[in-house]
């Protein structure tokens, strides 16, 4: 029961983390192409954003 319990806390901590990165990921991706190049080295990884 304790290691079901351990799982699923892991899981309820994990999931926003997982959310967070890939709805960042998908708003850069987003700000990379309408700039049509790469703004690895201009863009705020922090919010996606210049």
């Amino acid at each position: 029961m304790s290691l079901l319990m351990s799982l699923g806390f892991l899981v309820l901590a994990g999931a926003p983390l997982v959310w967070y990165y890939a709805a960042l990921g998908k708003r850069i991706t987003a700000e990379e192409k309408k700039a049509g190049r790469d703004l690895s080295s201009e863009i705020n990884p922090f919010t996606g954003g210049r």
